[in-house]
């Protein structure tokens, strides 16, 4: 008599089911640990001269929380109620951060962050333009956001005033665009000096 050897087959698993497994235990995983996605910020310069970039701090939602990188740095920026609150950090670490900025949420401002003294800067509402031709200045200003403007030939510039909603580094990105602009730059504000 022989005996019948049973078979037992392995139910085989759909690899696509496997993959679609892994991608919600990923998914579960990120939500939980409240994972925000993290923006590059652009970058300035103050001047042809200078060494060092400005990163441009983006205005953030009221009520929120992001996150920005640039090179070694990341920047935290938290909007809460009344106050918003910027971080640096070097990236990838969770240390203290290297600088803290905090201001009232219903002010305009406009920071970049100086990389090279690591410090955050709030730029002025005015702009400094190199134009080709300077008779060109009032045609710049009627076709643009900029409110007012002065040229000051013998320095090889002008001076754009904006509103005091308008970035000045995305002005500076578009206006660099135009034919009559040689190159545009912010201005930083700097504290009032005293006399001694």
């Amino acid at each position: 008599m022989t005996e019948g050897v049973v078979k037992q087959s392995n139910p085989t698993i759909n690899p696509l089911l496997r993959q679609q497994g892994y991608l919600g235990v990923l998914l579960v995983f990120f939500t939980c640990a409240g994972w925000t996605q993290t923006e590059k910020l652009e970058s300035i310069r103050l001047d042809p001269e200078e060494e060092h970039d400005l990163l441009v701090i983006p205005v953030v939602e009221k009520v929120s929380k992001s996150t920005f990188e640039h090179d070694e740095f990341e920047i935290e920026i938290e909007s809460e109620d009344d106050k918003v609150k910027y971080e640096v950090r070097e990236k990838g670490t969770i240390d203290e951060p290297i600088v803290h900025w905090e201001v009232e949420s219903d002010e305009p401002v406009h920071l970049v962050f100086d990389t090279k003294q690591k410090k955050f800067q709030r730029l002025t509402n005015k702009v400094r333009v190199v134009l080709h031709d300077f008779f060109e200045l009032n045609s710049l200003i009627e076709e643009t956001d900029a409110e007012s403007g002065k040229a000051y030939p013998k320095l090889g510039y002008a001076i754009l005033e904006l509103p005091a909603e308008k970035h000045p580094a995305m002005f500076i990105k578009t206006v660099e665009k135009r034919a009559e602009v040689d190159s545009a730059f912010v201005i930083i504000e700097r504290p009032p000096e005293v006399p001694h």
